[in-house]
């Protein structure tokens, strides 16, 4: 059910074995990671969900991880949901899946590599892959419906900064790259579509403001950021997500999923 920080992924390279795995990395020596207190403290994201909407709490479960590659530098991002119960069958057992393979750079951040987005929903799978090549300055996008290629393009990246796909975004914000995550705080993070580059807006807003006072405590964090509508089939791509005091998204809202409205998920 739902394509949004709450959870996703398996098998990741070996889900899409029918796309091309080739990638160009850049060859600079990525941030030392023996010893990082940083890449350890986010190694540690492996964390579950329960989802619900309207006024169901639990009818969907999800995961959200980071983990090491088999190759040094690159790690994978993954985000799942898939509906349980009654719902998985009201949802004709509706999965959704997002995989992101990222390079951990020189400063300490971390760049796309390859993002890839699967819906399943009554045995009909949905792909979408974004694959970035650095040294050619593109993206080659690739739409699989039923295992069957329906549309391919290339999106040039003539941005002065490159693009990020939104779990790319979500750990150099909790790494801190872009800055400290603090009420008042607005950042823009170039990404993309088929459309081409875009912006996910991210602010940090007080208490005050914070949507369903009941669900979200005044004591959490409360980051409101807006994607493309496309990303998570909304209305208007907004979500909420509540950080506690250790940094981990322990709430969360997609605003106006297409379909099933607001999507909440509370960290198990």
């Amino acid at each position: 059910m739902h394509r949004f920080l709450f959870l996703f992924f398996w098998v990741f390279c070996l889900l899409f074995h029918p796309f091309s795995l080739a990638f160009a990395v850049d060859s600079s020596p990525p941030e030392s990671e023996a010893g990082n207190d940083r890449i350890e403290r986010l190694l540690k994201h492996n964390v579950n969900y329960d989802l619900g909407f309207l006024w169901l709490d639990k009818v969907a479960v999800a995961n959200f991880k980071l983990q090491k590659s088999n190759k040094p530098g690159l790690y994978i991002a993954s985000l799942s949901a898939k509906t349980v119960g009654i719902a998985a069958s009201l949802t004709n057992h509706r999965k959704q899946q997002y995989v992101s393979m990222m390079q951990l750079m020189p400063d300490g951040s971390f760049r796309s590599v390859r993002h890839t987005s699967q819906i399943e929903k009554g045995g009909v799978i949905r792909a979408k892959v974004y694959q970035f090549d650095y040294e050619k300055k593109e993206v080659a996008y690739q739409y699989f419906k039923k295992g069957k290629l329906t549309d391919e393009k290339l999106l040039d990246l003539d941005s002065a900064d490159f693009p990020s796909d939104i779990l790319t975004t979500y750990f150099n914000l909790v790494a801190g790259a872009y800055g400290p995550m603090k009420v008042g705080e607005h950042y823009e993070i170039p990404t993309f579509s088929k459309k081409g580059i875009g912006n996910i807006n991210i602010d940090f807003i007080p208490a005050s403001e914070r949507p369903k006072k009941s669900f979200f405590n005044e004591n959490l964090l409360i980051c409101r950021v807006l994607v493309d509508q496309d990303v998570f089939d909304t209305k208007d791509g907004t979500i909420y997500i509540g950080y506690d005091d250790k940094g981990l998204p322990v709430r969360g809202i997609v605003a106006d999923i297409i379909g099933l409205g607001d999507v909440r998920g509370v960290m198990k």
